[in-house]
C-alpha cells in the first residue's frame, strides 16, 4: 500500500490541473451540448494526464540529487529514498505507454501532438531546462501542444488567437514561477536548479514577467473583440468583458510571485482565493456570453 501511496505521489496527480487546455476547444467552439465531443475531449485530458505524469517520474528520477537540496522537494519519493531510481523509471515507462495507447483511441492527429509533447518534455527534461529563456519557452510550448490536441481530439480548429493567449500566458506563468524560485532560495537556487541563473536576475525576471503579462492581457483583449471571435465563436459583442477578471488574475499572480509565496499556477490556486474567485468569475462570466446571450 506504501509502495502505490508513492507511485501516487510521483505521477503528481494534483498537476493533472495544467492539462485543463486540452477543453479549451471543445467550449470555445460551443461543443459542450455534444456527448461525443465530451467523451473525445475526456479521452485527451486523461491521455495527456497520464504523459505529465511519465515526464514528471522521469524528471524526478533526473533531478533527485537537486531535489534533495531544495527544501521542498526533497519529500518528493525519489530524492526522499522512498522509491527507487528503476522503480520510478519503470512507472515513467508504463505511464508513456499509457498515455500513447489511449491516445490512439481519440484520433490520429491528436496521436502525434501528444507523441511530440513527450518527445519535447523529453528533450527539456534531458537538456533544455538547463537553458535560461529557452526552458519556459519549452514549457509553454507544451501548453501550446495540449491546446492543439484538444482541438483535434473533438475535431475543430482551433483559433491562432486562441495559441496566442495560451502562449503568451504560459510565458508568464513560466517566468513568475522562476523569479518566486529566485526569492525563495536565493543563491540555493543554483543548487535546485541546474541552470544559468546569472541571467534570471531580478531586474531581468520582473521585465520578462511584466511583459509576458501585458501579452497576455493585450493578447485575450485581441482575441475577445475579433471579427472570428464575435461572428464564429461568440455570436455577440460582449466577451470582452471577461477581460476584466483576467486582468485581476494576472495582477494577482504576478503580486505574489514576485514575494515568492507562491511557486506556480497550482500552488496559486491551493493559497490564493482571491485569484480562485478571479478564475470563478471569468469561467462565469464566459459562459453567459457563449451560451445564454
Amino acid at each position: 500500500m506504501e509502495t502505490l501511496r508513492n507511485l501516487v505521489r510521483l505521477a503528481r496527480p494534483s498537476h493533472w490541473l495544467k492539462n485543463v487546455f486540452v477543453f479549451a476547444a471543445l467550449v470555445f467552439a460551443k461543443r459542450v451540448s455534444d456527448p461525443s465531443a465530451w467523451a473525445a475531449a475526456l479521452k485527451a485530458f486523461a491521455a495527456f494526464c497520464l504523459a505529465s505524469s511519465a515526464v514528471y517520474a522521469f524528471n524526478d528520477v533526473l533531478d533527485r540529487k537537486e531535489d534533495a537540496a531544495h527544501p521542498v522537494k526533497r519529500r518528493r519519493p525519489v530524492a526522499s529514498g522512498d522509491i527507487g531510481v528503476a522503480a520510478a523509471l519503470a512507472w515513467s515507462a508504463v505511464l508513456a505507454l499509457a498515455a500513447v495507447g489511449l491516445s490512439v483511441l481519440v484520433r490520429q492527429p491528436f496521436s502525434g501532438l501528444l507523441a511530440a509533447y513527450l518527445v519535447l518534455m523529453v528533450a527539456y527534461t534531458v537538456v533544455l531546462k538547463r537553458v535560461a529563456i529557452l526552458d519556459v519557452l519549452v514549457i509553454a510550448s507544451g501548453f501550446v501542444i495540449r491546446a492543439l490536441a484538444g482541438g483535434e481530439a473533438v475535431g475543430v480548429d482551433v483559433s491562432h488567437w486562441l495559441l496566442l493567449c495560451t502562449l503568451t500566458l504560459s510565458l508568464f506563468l513560466g517566468f513568475a514561477k522562476r523569479e518566486s524560485e529566485r526569492v525563495a532560495l536565493g543563491e540555493a537556487a543554483a543548487n535546485t536548479r541546474p541552470l544559468r541563473w546569472q541571467v534570471y536576475t531580478q531586474r531581468s525576471l520582473e521585465h520578462m514577467m511584466t511583459v509576458s503579462a501585458a501579452l497576455t492581457v493585450v493578447t485575450y483583449m485581441l482575441y475577445t473583440v475579433s471579427p472570428r471571435t464575435v461572428e464564429k465563436v461568440v455570436g455577440n459583442h460582449w466577451m470582452f468583458i471577461t477581460v476584466l477578471p483576467v486582468v485581476y488574475a494576472v495582477f494577482r499572480f504576478h503580486s505574489r510571485a514576485i514575494t515568492g509565496e507562491v511557486t506556480g499556477p497550482v500552488d496559486m490556486v491551493r493559497r490564493d482565493a482571491a485569484f480562485v474567485v478571479a478564475l470563478v468569475v471569468w469561467g462565469a462570466m464566459a459562459a453567459v456570453v457563449l451560451f445564454a446571450l
